[in-house]
Order: C-alpha cells, then structure tokens, then sequence
C-alpha cells in the first residue's frame, strides 16, 4: 500500500532516488521519529519526578522558612530580654568594637556619667573616659592588651565635671571562634560607701579624741577649781575702787568660759544617758518659747517671736525632756545671737515623712545675719565656730542628742536674710 502510494506520489519524488531508496530513508525517518518518541516519554517522565522533587524541595523550604522565623523570633525575644536585663542593672556597662568605639551603653551608665546614649554612640571610648587617669585602667587597655582588669576602683568624670568613684572591671568579647569581638566595662558608683567610710573614719577620730580629751578635761578641772577659788579670794580682798579688780574679773570670766568649754567637752565626749518620756511636743515646745520670750524682754531685745503650730492634733514623741530642752534653748540661742539688730524669731511644728516612717518636726527660723556657704557645710564639726566667745560645741552636741533620739537635723542658711534649722523626731504612734 505504501509502496501505491509512493507510485502514485511519484511526481513528488526526488528526482533519480529509486523506491527502495525511498523505502531507507523512510525506515530511516521512521526510527527517528521512534527514538524521538522514546526521549520525549524519557524527558516528560524526568520532568514529572523534577516536578516532584521541587514539590517535595518547596516543602522543606517552608518548614525551613517557618523554622527560621520561629529562630528568628526566639532570637530576637533573648536580644530583648538580654537587653532589659542590661538596662534593669544598678551597674553601668560600656562596650566597646575592636576600633574602641562605644557600642553599648546602658542606663546606669547614663545615671552615673550623666552623658545620654545616643551621644557617645559611635564615639571613641577615650574622648569621654580616659582624662586624667592612667591608661592602665581604662578599657582600651584591656582592649589593646588582651589584659582583663578584676575588680578595682577608679574615679570616672561627670559630664558636668565632677569626679565620681566606680568599682569596676573589664573583660574581653569574643565571638565562637574565639576572635576578639571587643570589650565591655561593668562599673558602679561607690560615691556613698566612701562617704561612710569616710564617715566611719571621722567617727575613730572623734572617739579617740573623745577619750583623750575626757582625760585631759578631768585633768584640767581640778586646777580650774582651784583658780577660779584662788580668784575668789584675792577679789574679796581688793577694794571695789581698786583698779586691779577690773583686771581680776577679766581673769575671773576667762575661767569660767573655760570652765565651760571642759563641762561641753565632756558633755560630747560621755555617751548620752537619757530617761525617755512620752512628750507632746506642742506643749513642750509651747513652754520653751514663753520662757525665750520673756527672757528677749527681760534683756530688752527687739526680737519678735512667734509660734506656727502647723499640725492637726496632738503629736507625741519619746524623748528625754532635759536633753530635748537643751536642743531646743541651743538652737534659739544661736537664733537669738545672729539677730544683733533685732529680727523674728519663728517656731514652726510640721509633720514630715522619710523613707515611709513617720517623723514629727519642728523648725526654728530666724531672719538674721544667716551663714556663708563655706561655712554651712562645718557648723556640726566639734570647735568650728563664727563667733568670738563660741566654743565650737553646741551644734555638735545638738546633733548628738538628735541622733541619739533617732532623728536628724538640718539647717538651710542663707547670708543676710536668716537661717531655718529643722528638727526631725520620730513620731511615737499609740
């Protein structure tokens, strides 16, 4: 049939080609066309399992993905975290990059510098840390040397300045490898545990001085005794025209001021030994004044007094009434002195809170000569006075008894207008 066709086609044939050339080449095409077919079921299958493989690839790419993001997700949760605990810690902490440039800087940081975040950001570590110390402790040295620094102490500056002293101590960052990534300083402010100690050192001081000078005074009273006796008689002895007499009582009031400053040594020196009482501080305070009052117009001052009971209802304290007494006639006395010209003397009766207990306070105020500032900072150091006749002693006894009572005292100055001292007592609840 084919070979029909091929006859009947014949005007399409090649020219000179014979039919059983004609038959090759189509035999020829023909297996072409079946190996053609063979590849393309071969590649239609490869392309079905690709297909299948991509399908099954895009599957795992979404559970990759979605275990990524959740990574991801727990990552940025310990950053965050990581971060708060940064910024929750009492401690500074300043990073540093391998360049020293500060990376990390939280909010302590902030607190005890004073510098913000965001202006030492990107910034040399030794532009803002590294004045005036040696290079030993800073963190570059660390950084530079690989030597990390245990726990030690130096003074950072303020941005306004002022010195602060840190503890602090460095270390190294490094990555998985171990490649130095950089370095970081933790460091805290000790500005009151030096106050305390030095506090407790003046403290040892004054107790040592104390003891000695309990001694010496008990050693110089006897012969005070005696002088002020032989003083006495000789005064007896000289007729009130007798021009030495004037003399006599010079050397007469030189002892008994002495003798004053030995009674106020010891007074500071002795432990205080109270009988405590319960006291409505309003009616005791009220007694006091009157007595003040009466004696400014018996020495005929022109000194004002007045009384400012700022409270609703009674309040009581315990307390030592004669000790009480003396802090509160040395305080107006004082008062008194600095108001030569005359003035107001105030007394005012609050109730005040600190760190959620209950005080009871009261304040003597004064419109006199009031207190340099260079001064105002010594006026509680024993034998610190402004005054010609002063002892240096009475304010430091005063704040010996209030302390003892559990209180404080605090007194705010200010030169040609007046001075305000504020009594604080604890507030005896029923």
């Amino acid at each position: 049939m084919m070979t029909a066709e091929l006859t009947e086609k014949n005007a399409d044939v090649p020219a000179g080609m014979t039919t059983a050339e004609l038959m090759a080449a189509y035999q020829a095409l023909k297996g072409t066309f079946d190996i053609f077919v063979k590849q393309s079921q071969r590649l239609e299958q490869v392309s079905r399992d690709l297909q299948a493989q991509v399908g099954r690839l895009n599957i795992e790419l979404e559970r990759k993905n979605a275990e990524l993001t959740v990574s991801l997700s727990r990552q940025e949760e310990m950053q965050t975290y990581l971060a708060s605990i940064l910024e929750s810690m009492s401690s500074g902490v300043v990073g540093v990059d391998v360049k020293g440039s500060i990376t990390q800087f939280n909010r302590a940081a902030v607190e005890i510098t004073g510098y913000d975040a965001g202006e030492v950001a990107g910034r040399s570590y030794a532009d803002f840390f590294q004045r005036e110390q040696s290079s030993r402790f800073t963190l570059l040295h660390t950084l530079t040397q690989g030597q990390e620094l245990a726990l030690d102490e130096k003074v950072m500056w303020h941005k306004d300045g002022h010195p602060v002293p840190v503890s602090f101590q460095t270390a190294m960052l490094r990555d998985h490898a171990g490649r130095s990534i950089g370095a970081v300083e933790i460091f805290s402010d000790i500005s009151r545990i030096k106050a305390m100690e030095e506090e407790m050192q003046r403290t040892k001081t004054m107790a040592a001085l104390g003891e000695m000078a309990a001694t010496v005074a008990h050693e110089i009273r006897n012969p005070l005794g005696a002088m002020g006796g032989w003083a006495g008689l000789l005064e007896r002895d000289l007729e009130p025209s007798d021009p030495r007499r004037r003399t006599l009582g010079k050397i007469v009031e030189g002892l008994a001021r002495l003798n004053k400053i030995v009674s106020n040594l010891l007074v500071y020196t002795r432990p205080v030994k109270a009988s405590m009482r319960k006291i409505n501080l309003a009616a005791f305070l009220d007694e006091i004044i009157d007595f003040v009052g009466i004696e400014i117009e018996r020495l005929g001052q022109n000194i004002a007094v007045e009384k400012k009971w700022e409270t609703r209802g009674d309040l009581y304290i315990l307390a030592d009434p004669e000790k009480l007494h003396q802090v509160v006639m040395n305080l107006c006395l004082n008062a008194i002195q600095a108001m030569p010209g005359g003035g107001t003397l105030s007394v005012f009766i609050d109730e005040a809170s600190r760190d959620k207990h209950d005080y009871v306070s009261f304040r003597i105020v004064d419109t006199g000569i009031g207190i340099a500032p260079e001064a105002l900072g010594k006026i509680f150091d024993p034998f610190f006075t402004t005054k010609e006749d002063g002892t240096g002693l009475g304010l430091a006894i005063v704040k010996k008894i209030v302390e003892f009572h559990s209180g404080y005292i605090t007194i705010d100055s200010t030169v040609n207008t007046g001075t305000a001292a504020r009594v604080f007592l604890p507030r005896l609840k029923e």
